[in-house]
């Protein structure tokens, strides 16, 4: 696949913004975008630490209007053979199959602007196809059923201005709370009058194109705002490092859905699959 490489500091901010995304998810997912509705795509990538040094043999990204681009490790290629087709005559071939009752319902989705109900089970998307692509994951793979969970995946071109509330420190600073040292490099805290983090953004570190931001606030500093401002905050910092920010929820956690659309990280449709520890594991044992 060949990207259009935007300038970083390009006056087109959505222009830059969908072109590093792409680069980033070629990148994170080993192909983008999706060649299928559902695209299977073995890649030596899955075979790698993440940023916390984790391996995550499967993971994938669902558009609204791309489709599905699952990546695996490929010693896993056999077990999601049943998932990727051959190109669309094979999937059209018979429209009672569910593959292509999942290929149609993909190829209908509306603009990327769309947005979704973020209290559905699975995290919506678009209806219950998502829901159902997980199903079949689960039940093509030999997994239990909840293995796979689903995730807002959420991307800001711009950022509003909610103010600097924060300061960076190296993620093993003394000062820094033990849940940001895995971050590496610096973290953005906020800090009281004796220097205690009342709430902190790290920053994991996927590829040269993007960021994604993780933010927590200690319990006695909620409600003052500060997960919003320090994930603006750090966001800016992103994009004026020429990279895309990046943010992450579970679909149940409305608290953390408010601090995307308020920072600029809208929905639109796009989620996140993974599998659970207990579906990593079940995964493992299959290798």
């Amino acid at each position: 696949m060949v990207v259009k490489k935007l300038a970083h500091d390009s006056e087109d901010a959505e222009a830059n913004g969908w072109g590093l995304l792409s680069q980033h998810l070629n990148d994170f997912l080993g192909a983008w975008p999706p060649a299928r509705p559902i695209h299977v795509v073995p890649t030596t990538r899955r075979q790698q630490p993440g940023w916390d040094g984790t391996t995550r043999h499967f993971l994938g990204v669902f558009s609204p209007t791309d489709g599905t681009a699952l990546s695996i490790d490929p010693i896993l290629a056999p077990l999601f053979k049943a998932l990727d087709k051959d190109g669309e005559e094979t999937r059209s071939s018979n429209q009672s199959d569910p593959y292509s009752q999942l290929a149609r319902q993909q190829l209908g989705h509306s603009h990327p602007q769309t947005r979704y109900d973020t209290d559905s089970t699975y995290g919506s998307a678009a209806g219950s196809d998502l829901s159902s692509v997980a199903r079949l994951i689960e039940d093509s793979v030999g997994l239990g059923s909840g293995s796979c969970f689903i995730a807002f995946f959420r991307f800001a071109f711009e950022v509003p201005d909610l103010g600097s509330p924060g300061i960076w420190l190296p993620a093993n600073h003394p000062n820094v709370p033990e849940w940001l040292n895995p971050f590496g490099g610096d973290v953005l805290v906020a800090l009281d009058q004796q220097d205690r983090v009342l709430a902190g953004v790290g920053l994991k570190r996927h590829d040269h194109y993007a960021r994604e931001l993780a933010v927590v606030t200690e319990p006695e500093a909620r409600g003052r705002g500060l997960a919003k401002a320090l994930v603006a905050q750090a966001a800016e910092h992103v994009l004026l490092e020429g990279m895309l920010p990046t943010y992450l929820h579970a679909p149940n956690n409305a608290a953390s859905a408010r601090v995307a659309e308020a920072t600029g990280f809208i929905d639109r449709g796009w989620r996140l699959l993974g599998l659970s520890q207990s579906g990593e594991a079940l995964l493992n044992q299959r290798r």
